[in-house]
C-alpha cells in the first residue's frame, strides 16, 4: 500500500531538518568544544529521531488496520465480499433486483466429501457466480451456503444470467457433482425490500424442488419487514426436482 502524502511530507521533513540544522552544528560544537550545547543539540536530534520513528509506526498502524478492514469485508473462504459489504449496499436507494441463493443439500455434500470438499464445492460456486457478474454488479457470501446478487439489470435478465451459473458442475477428487441451488429474486425501488422478498420465493423454490422462483406476493407472502427474515425459517428437505417459476 503506497505511503500517505502527509506521512511522506513528515518523513522529509524530519530527515531534512535533521541533516540541514543538527549535523552541522554538532560538529561546528565538536570543534568549539562546547560540550554543553553539543549535549543539548543531541538531545534535539532525538527528539527529531523520536518524532521519525512514530510517524513510520503511525503509517504501518493504519496500514495494517486498512489491511484489517479488508479481511473483514472479504470471505477467506469464497474471496466474495460479506455482510458488511452488502449491509451498504442495501442502504443504497433506488431500482435494484437482489437474488437470494441457497445451496441445496450441502450437509449431504460434506457427509459425502467432508468438509474440505464442501469448502472447495462453496468455492467453486463463488467462481461460477462471478463468471455471469457484470459490471456494477454485488456478488456476495451472506453467510453460510447463502449468496446474494445485487444488479440493476431487470430480473428476467438476472435469472438468464443465473441459470447458466446454476447449471455447472463442480470437480471435488474424483468426482463430478453439479450445482445444486435454490434461488429467489425480486425487483423493487428499495433494495432491503427486495431481500426480503427474494427470501421468500427462494423457499419457494426449494418447495418446489430447487430453480429459480420469482417473487410472487399472493404465493410467497409479505416479510416482515423490509430486510429483515424470520428468526426461524422451514427448510425444506432435499429437493427432489428442479423447476423454474416466474410471475
Amino acid at each position: 500500500m503506497p505511503t500517505r502524502p502527509w506521512t511522506k511530507i513528515l518523513h522529509v521533513g524530519c530527515t531534512a531538518a535533521f541533516v540541514v540544522v543538527a549535523v552541522p552544528t554538532l560538529s561546528h560544537m565538536i570543534a568549539e568544544g562546547g560540550a554543553v550545547k553539543f549535549i543539548a543539540m543531541a538531545g534535539i536530534a532525538g527528539v527529531f529521531a523520536v518524532a521519525h520513528l512514530r510517524v513510520i509506526g503511525a503509517d504501518r498502524r493504519i496500514r495494517e488496520l486498512r489491511n484489517a478492514l479488508e479481511e473483514a469485508s472479504t470471505d477467506p473462504l469464497t474471496g466474495l465480499p460479506t455482510r458488511r459489504t452488502i449491509d451498504r449496499w442495501l442502504a443504497v436507494g433506488g431500482e435494484r433486483t437482489v437474488a437470494l441463493l441457497d445451496v441445496d443439500d450441502l450437509h449431504g455434500i460434506n457427509a459425502a466429501h467432508g468438509h474440505a470438499g464442501g469448502d472447495l464445492y462453496l468455492a467453486a460456486i463463488a467462481g461460477h457466480l462471478r463468471r455471469v457478474a457484470e459490471p456494477g454488479d454485488l456478488i456476495a457470501r451472506l453467510g453460510g451456503d447463502e449468496f446474494i446478487v445485487i444488479t440493476s439489470r431487470l430480473a428476467h435478465e438476472l435469472a438468464d444470467a443465473l441459470t447458466c451459473a446454476m447449471t455447472g458442475t463442480v470437480k471435488i477428487g474424483t468426482s463430478t457433482v453439479p450445482v445444486r441451488m435454490s434461488a429467489g429474486i425480486c425487483h423493487h425501488g428499495d433494495p432491503r425490500r427486495a431481500l426480503g422478498c427474494a427470501d421468500l420465493a427462494m423457499f419457494t423454490a426449494k418447495r418446489l424442488g430447487g430453480g429459480i422462483a420469482h417473487y410472487d406476493p399472493d404465493r410467497d407472502g409479505v416479510p416482515l419487514q423490509a430486510g429483515v427474515r424470520p428468526a426461524v425459517r422451514q427448510r425444506d428437505n432435499r429437493p427432489t426436482r428442479r423447476s423454474v417459476g416466474g410471475s
